[in-house]
């Protein structure tokens, strides 16, 4: 993530390329999580009766509807196919944390889209 993308994070500020970097640190965690999922799927905990799967599914489901709210504000402008196509030539990433930053500031209404 590129220092002018941090700052602007900081003053509420959001670009296209914030928004891309942080799409783009949303996919590997979902890959990772629905990879552990299907992998743990068949194992039970049986303290809690539910798959040991179970926990993996719940965060690829909480990042898909980070990665979905992202994506809404680059709807107007771009296709899906087209966010799509810059969200995997994206090198520069931004954190986890940044990601959920911008979340916040998406669902608390509380941003400037440049």
């Amino acid at each position: 993530m590129r220092n002018e993308d941090k700052e602007n994070l900081k003053s509420k500020q959001l670009t296209e390329s914030l928004l891309i970097a942080c799409l783009a640190a949303c996919e590997p965690v979902i890959n990772k999580n629905a990879y552990l999922e299907k992998k743990w799927k068949n194992y039970y905990v049986f303290i809690f009766e539910e798959s040991a799967g179970e926990p993996y599914k719940l965060k690829r489901q909480e990042w898909m509807e980070y990665r979905e709210k992202i994506r809404s504000l680059l709807l107007p402008k771009y296709s899906v196919k087209k966010i799509i196509q810059m969200t995997k030539s994206c090198t520069d990433k931004a954190t986890q944390k940044a990601v959920k930053e911008l979340v916040e500031l998406i669902d608390n209404g509380d941003y400037c889209l440049m």
